[in-house]
């Protein structure tokens, strides 16, 4: 993901596509607020700084100044409970899986195993925390609330049938007759092409996306990029 500028309530910005598994830019305005979540938790854990790391990503402040923008914004609890509507709620625990107190040492009391009292996702740190569920229908609630519009533009960089036909088998030319136009995303063949693209030779699909209140966008800025797995799917 790359933010071209943020103007008031509205970003705008690209949603390169890396994984043939995933040819395709999500339509759900689930989506986008994911992407504001998933910046955040990067920002706030000191994972993007005005240095570009090995796999390109990149924000235009220290991490320090990225950590103290998160600390400011004014909605920043609202962060950090959207973060646990998708991925769910991090819990202490024993090496037992019994509940702990916030300190991280103390067992409460009466003792009581994390799975007896929470939903969980069956992630966990072991012998640390564990993980409860996300709430897909809480967040995508959340998610119309907030987002207002949701715009994504035709893809850009796609491939040919004729040039994925030709670089599948050279010796078999493509019949003139035949129409030609942009490739399907959803064929591994088309992939091929890319073997040798940097990252801006990828496909992708500009977004724009407007929010109801511009304090969901106090910490995203033009020149930001990095790497998501983020689908709007809820873990």
């Amino acid at each position: 993901m790359s933010v071209d500028s943020v103007d008031g309530s509205t970003l705008r910005g690209r949603v390169h596509i890396v994984n043939p598994d995933i040819p395709f830019v999500p339509e759900e305005t689930v989506f986008p607020l994911s992407l504001l979540v998933d910046a955040w938790w990067k920002l706030d854990h000191g994972y993007l700084r005005d240095e570009d790391d090995e796999d390109g990503e990149r924000y235009p402040f220290t991490e320090q100044q990225g950590k103290e923008i998160t600390a400011g914004m004014r909605l920043k609890d609202e962060f950090s409970s959207l973060f646990e509507l998708i991925l769910g709620k991090e819990i202490r625990v024993t090496e037992d899986g019994y509940l702990l107190a916030d300190d991280g040492e103390t067992v409460l009391e009466p003792r009581r195993k994390a799975e007896d009292v929470y939903k969980l996702s069956g992630g966990s740190r072991p012998g640390y925390s564990v993980f409860t569920s996300g709430n897909a229908e809480e967040f995508s609630q959340r998610a119309a609330d907030i987002v207002t519009s949701y715009d994504i533009s035709p893809y850009r960089n796609v491939p040919l049938r004729s040039e994925v036909a030709a670089l599948k088998d050279p010796n078999e030319p493509w019949d003139p007759e035949e129409p030609d136009g942009p490739a399907d995303l959803d064929d591994y063949d088309v992939w091929a092409v890319f073997d040798d693209h940097s990252r801006a030779g990828l496909p992708y699909a500009e977004i724009t996306v407007t929010v109801s209140d511009a304090g969901y966008l106090e910490h995203m800025v033009a020149g930001m990029r990095w790497d998501t797995t983020m689908t709007g799917e809820v873990c």
